[in-house]
């Protein structure tokens, strides 16, 4: 049996301690064996909990003198590309937490550095990890929806507390902190995006140097299907959101992701479609039959039970991140791939700037 990954953690706040739980229960896959942070009481802290004896207020120090295979990166954005280059130059890889960088040349540089050096480069997109997104990738992949036509996703809530989360200097907003997440979901399910429109408004006095608390925008993606997505930390929570939705020609999907690995929360599957049914469009169709066409019931998506570790899609994707590690296999969201969705988050950013379209390709 291969002996685990032996990783490194960085940054303590509040994203690592929903990654504890793999370094708990899978520790002859995955094993913590030194945390880093820049205030050595939570450094102390965190390895406590987690049974860690190396403790570091230096990462430098942590990447030269540790016996680590990986870092987990878990410190703020504008810290990821440094760290992640780091990491790489040193033979390590590593497993950062979104957004992946603050600009494309960091994304371009943190990937460039992981070739170089042969190590795996990972980007913890964990709504791809979950049970759900899984059944709902596989239904799209089996042309369970038909053609993709449209899809869309939805956030509503209040706004962090913490400064550096609605500072745009440390690379706060809602975009980079909670939507990256749902644009990157439906990059999964439907594809890269090829052009984007994007409306931002800072509306909050706690917002700091511009972040964003109110956006809106277009996608149009490269295989014709036209989105949208909207993200508000400028109200209390609201029920049913976040949310996203994917329309295709024979069917659609509607699903609220579960909340940073909580419970299962089931996909919807609406399985027929009043444009795509002929019988719809029939005149002599009787009141009670179309009615039937055109409110047909959502019915759960059955979740892959036994294909992935654990119903909490952050175990889900550490592991992933340790079998890639391990074999040299590219992970779901890697490095290359995350960059398509960090052009999708900038392009909305530098619509709203320019009051024009902006096509990716571009960036």
């Amino acid at each position: 049996m291969p002996r685990p990954l032996k990783v490194g953690l960085v940054g303590t706040g509040g994203i690592s301690n929903r990654h504890m739980d793999a370094y708990l229960r899978y520790p002859d896959r995955v094993r913590l064996t030194a945390v880093c942070d820049i205030v050595r009481p939570l450094a102390e802290e965190y390895a406590k909990k987690t049974g860690v004896e190396a403790v570091y207020t230096d990462y430098q120090e942590m990447l030269r003198d540790a016996d680590i295979d990986a870092v987990d990166i878990c410190t703020g954005h504008r810290h990821h590309a440094p760290q992640a280059i780091a990491a790489a130059e040193a033979g390590k890889h590593a497993l950062t937490e979104k957004a992946m960088a603050q600009d494309l040349d960091e994304c371009r540089a943190m990937i460039q550095a992981a070739d170089k050096a042969g190590v795996t480069l990972m980007v913890a997109q964990h709504l791809r990890y979950s049970p759900e997104a899984r059944a709902a990738k596989r239904l799209i992949e089996e042309g369970g929806l038909g053609d993709i036509q449209a899809a869309r996703t939805h956030l509503i809530m209040s706004g962090p507390r913490k400064s550096w989360m609605n500072d745009a200097n440390e690379g706060g907003g809602v975009l980079a902190l909670n939507s990256i997440h749902h644009l990157d979901l439906l990059r999964y399910y439907v594809g890269n995006v090829k052009r984007v429109t994007g409306v931002c408004r800072s509306v909050q006095p706690a917002m700091l140097n511009g972040a964003e608390d109110l956006v809106a925008g277009t996608l149009e993606f490269e295989n014709g299907a036209i989105g949208d997505m909207f993200a508000s930390w400028t109200t209390y929570v609201a029920p049913g959101v976040p949310s996203y939705t994917v329309i295709g020609t024979k069917g659609t999907i509607q699903s609220t992701p579960p909340d940073l690995g909580d419970e299962d929360r089931p996909v919807a599957h609406f399985g027929r479609v009043l444009f795509a049914e002929k019988e719809a469009l029939d005149p002599r169709n009787r009141p009670e039959d179309l009615k039937k066409i055109m409110e047909p019931p959502f019915e759960p998506i059955p979740t892959l039970g036994g294909e992935l570790p654990s119903s909490n899609f952050f175990v889900n994707e550490i592991l992933h991140f340790a079998d890639c590690a391990t074999t040299g296999a590219e992970p779901i969201s890697s490095g290359r791939d995350n960059i398509e969705s960090m052009k999708v988050m900038l392009g909305i950013f530098e619509s709203s700037r320019t009051g024009k379209a902006i096509n990716l390709g571009d960036l």
